[in-house]
């Protein structure tokens, strides 16, 4: 149903709606890590509050790019058909992705680190060049690149030995999932307006099945594109940058094909 002038939605109640249909499941699955964390602690020793917040942080970053779609779909729904929504849900989707980029490139790599100087100087030594954040991947990469070794080596104890194309991946997926968050939340605006005039359970249901199913498409294309699997299997270098976006060539294309269904059945 076409919203009305008269009841157009601000900017924040817009993203207020995209949040919400996000928060239940953040919590779901800050809920399930904090069980399973604390179910595999010792009987007389509880997690650390770092290694806790480490893991809390990881799974938020991860997901958050998932979640969008859901957001977007409750955007398009709020706002109905408006000039306004594309920009909308693209600024959402933005903010969004920066926070999950953020998360992912410097909250949980830093939460690790502080997690790991707990454990004693001897394992605080593994990381001789800092958190793997950006500065650090590069800092780790500068090292790799200009004194070779012999053999490259996935052990964290052996970062001088990590193979550069497994590092610029590492560099650059956060960023490629931060894209991929975008992509999503437009996916979800298309899929909403695509199933406008479904009944309500089979409305839910393809949104639901288009949300899953597409993002299981694109982390099945991360886990086949990654540099890691090759190296292991056969010492495959397989370019890290290639590997970390090709993926977003699912998303995109499902974006496209929700665009123009839904836009032919609109005109």
């Amino acid at each position: 149903m076409r919203t009305i002038a008269a009841e157009r939605p601000s900017v924040l109640a817009c993203a207020a709606a995209g949040l919400a249909a996000m928060l239940p499941w953040c919590a779901l699955l800050v809920g399930i890590r904090t069980l399973l964390l604390f179910q595999w602690s010792s009987d007389d020793q509880f997690p650390v509050p770092s290694w806790w917040v480490w893991w809390i942080v990881d799974d938020l970053s991860f997901i958050l790019p998932f979640l969008l779609f859901a957001g977007g779909v409750r955007i398009a729904r709020v706002m109905g058909y408006s000039r306004r929504l594309l920009p909308t849900a693209a600024a959402f989707g933005i903010a969004v992705a920066a926070s999950s980029y953020y998360l992912a490139a410097w909250g949980a790599p830093a939460m690790e680190k502080r997690y790991w100087e707990t454990q004693g100087p001897e394992v605080v030594d593994l990381h001789p060049f800092g958190a793997a954040t950006p500065s650090g991947i590069l800092r780790n990469l500068r090292s790799v690149e200009a004194s070779q070794p012999a053999e490259y080596s996935l052990r964290v104890s052996e970062q001088t030995r990590a193979p550069p194309n497994v590092l610029r991946w590492h560099l650059h997926l956060p960023v490629a999932m931060a894209v991929f968050g975008l992509i999503n939340t437009l996916a979800g605006v298309f899929a909403n307006q695509l199933t406008e005039n479904f009944g309500r359970g089979a409305r839910r249901n393809a949104l639901l099945a288009l949300g899953v199913l597409g993002g299981l498409a694109f982390f099945g294309a991360v886990v086949l594109a990654g540099p890691t699997q090759p190296f292991v299997r056969d010492g495959t270098m397989r370019s890290g940058i290639l590997g970390a976006w090709i993926p977003l060539v699912v998303p995109l294309l499902l974006s496209a094909v929700l665009f123009g269904i839904a836009r032919k059945r609109h005109v």
